[in-house]
């Protein structure tokens, strides 16, 4: 019997390494040709739906599927930045919130979520819509400071022996047994891994025994006063998961005041977590004292928002 092989293999082997090779040139010049048009509307604030922005868009979002998730999941940017071939960035001005997306090459991008616009990258956007972002941020502190003020005079009413324990004030003006504010805003202010650049755009407000702080980072929300150091971060009706940016809020948190037991205590507390966003009823939640604090964690009922909070 003649086992020899068909003559036809090799010449399939050779035809489909050709293919292969004629593909890779035409992705190699489709990057090229993207990176030498990107060019062309580089250094200036483009928005997706007029003029020239409108023009470029949809090319940036055939090039990058990143850029195109990113953007099916939140929603089309009102302004985005070409910075060069290798750098985009997008911004959300309704919700003060930009993300960075970095190439190389023909691979995928790489997205950062900047949270709040920062103040460098704002200067990029037109006048007005920087006056509309600072007058919505100003607009917003002032209702922050307000709502602190009335939940403070509220827990003082409810429960006059605990606040007036809590209201013994030290020199450097903190709660006696209370959190250090400054050393806490400080520790979440540096940057933990290369992943996660820390949490820098922080807002002070006066509250009784010092200053409190506040700070924005893509939906999330944190808190740090003399009595309480917290995350909030809305959750959609539907989902019945732990958000990746909830865990990083919790190690931030965790990170800036348990120290060398952080891990353990975000491994404790991820499970309860977990339980809490299941229930969709809002219904559970969970008081626990670890490391001699006490920490809170919830979904609350009707909003949705899930909060996370230590007390001393």
């Amino acid at each position: 019997m003649d086992r020899r092989r068909p003559a036809f293999r090799p010449r399939t082997a050779i035809a489909r390494i050709a293919c292969a090779c004629a593909a890779a040139l035409a992705l190699g010049y489709a990057a090229v040709e993207h990176g030498y048009k990107a060019q062309q509307y580089a250094g200036v604030p483009l928005m997706p739906t007029r003029g020239r922005g409108a023009e470029r868009w949809p090319a940036e979002l055939e090039q990058d599927e990143t850029l195109k998730g990113y953007v099916y999941e939140h929603g089309q940017p009102d302004y985005y930045y070409i910075v060069d071939r290798q750098k985009l960035y997008v911004f959300y001005t309704g919700t003060d919130d930009a993300a960075m997306f970095e190439r190389v090459l023909m691979e995928p991008s790489q997205v950062t979520e900047l949270g709040r616009i920062p103040g460098s990258l704002l200067k990029l956007l037109p006048a007005k819509t920087q006056q509309d972002v600072e007058a919505r941020r100003a607009s917003e502190q002032r209702h922050a400071q307000a709502n602190t003020r009335r939940a403070n005079a509220q827990i003082a009413r409810s429960s006059p022996r605990r606040a007036s324990a809590a209201a013994a004030i030290a020199p450097a003006g903190n709660y006696i047994g209370g959190f250090e504010v400054n050393e806490i805003v400080a520790r979440m202010r540096a940057p933990r891994t290369a992943a996660d650049p820390g949490v820098s755009d922080w807002h002070e407000s006066r509250v009784p025994g010092g200053v409190a702080y506040s700070a924005r980072v893509g939906r999330t929300l944190y808190e740090v006063a003399p009595d309480r150091v917290a995350f909030t971060i809305s959750v959609s009706a539907s989902r019945a998961d732990l958000p990746g940016s909830a865990r990083i809020a919790m190690e931030r948190i965790n990170d800036a005041i348990f120290a060398a037991k952080a891990q353990a205590v975000t491994d404790q507390m991820t499970e309860l977590a977990e339980r809490a966003v299941a229930d969709r009823s809002g219904r559970t939640s969970f008081a626990q004292r670890v490391a001699g604090r006490t920490i809170r964690i919830g979904r609350r009922a009707g909003t949705g928002v899930f909060v996370y909070s230590i007390h001393p």
